[in-house]
């Protein structure tokens, strides 16, 4: 059963179980093809559903868009047959996942992204068979995967961070209009409370989308003041963006200063290994 038909389920034979609930679900019905699900989880029985999904209705495209990716969970009761169903929009895949997560999510689970077609675009036989000029648009962030390990080992850790991570703001970078369509990047502005990130504790990652790859990278970085962090992000350029100070992929903690080796020992003296003589 795909997302359309599941939630089409739902509304015509469920019960919503409170109206919270009610009001969801009428929304995601109303717009049901609209969502694209991109990694998916549910328990043993198929009684609870975990969905990231990227929302079509939201283009991206101005700095005020913030929501991309939506985390949607659904409990069902068969023996009441009601539904409990709750949603949240989040800026990226990642911190989606990570509203699944606190939920029950299996975060592996979730990291299982489902591949893209070659033709992203295209909607199967009788719909709608177009192709846009290159692969995607940036701005179509359900149609990336991530391009790389460094961006599926932070993303990891977002969905497992638990209540690490105090979201301070997130916005666009710069739009796909700025690069000529080839990519476009989006930011979050967080403050870390992990007791070992004391020294940068205000964080910015900067997810950047590739056209012609149809891959997204997610780069990070510490700084030990808000104001230094929002210097950085005042200074992007479409054109450049500067580096961001080294953290650790996995731990996003501050990479250890490099200790200069020792100087190497001066060699131990060698007599020579035939005698010398001496001439007058």
């Amino acid at each position: 059963m795909n997302f359309v038909e599941m939630i089409d389920n739902l509304y015509q034979q469920w019960k919503p179980a409170d109206e919270a609930s009610g009001r969801f679900l009428r929304d995601l019905w109303f717009d049901s093809d609209h969502y694209i699900v991109v990694a998916a989880d549910e328990n043993s029985d198929g009684t609870e559903h975990f969905i990231v999904t990227g929302n079509e209705l939201n283009m991206g495209e101005e700095p005020w868009v913030a929501e991309r990716a939506v985390a949607i969970h659904v409990r069902l009761d068969p023996d009441a047959r009601t539904c409990h169903v709750r949603r949240a929009d989040a800026f990226t895949f990642g911190w989606a996942g990570h509203w699944l997560a606190r939920r029950g999510a299996d975060p592996d689970a979730l990291a299982r992204y489902r591949p893209l077609s070659a033709n992203p675009y295209s909607r199967g036989p009788g719909g709608d068979d177009c192709q846009a000029e290159g692969l995607i648009s940036p701005s179509h962030y359900w149609y990336a995967r991530p391009g790389d390990a460094r961006t599926r080992t932070i993303e990891d850790r977002i969905r497992r961070s638990g209540d690490r991570y105090e979201i301070l703001t997130w916005q666009m970078a710069y739009t796909e209009h700025a690069t000529g369509g080839e990519r476009d990047a989006h930011l979050v502005l967080l403050l870390d409370n992990h007791p070992r990130a004391a020294e940068r504790r205000f964080v910015v990652q900067l997810e950047t989308v590739h056209r012609l790859r149809a891959v997204y990278t997610l780069d990070e970085g510490g700084f030990r003041t808000e104001k230094e962090a929002r210097e950085w992000v005042d200074r992007i350029d479409a054109r450049g963006v500067a580096p961001l100070p080294a953290t650790d992929p996995a731990t996003g903690l501050p990479v250890a200063a490099r200790r200069a080796a020792p100087a190497a020992a001066p060699a131990a003296f060698q007599p020579p290994s035939t005698p010398r003589r001496f001439t007058r």
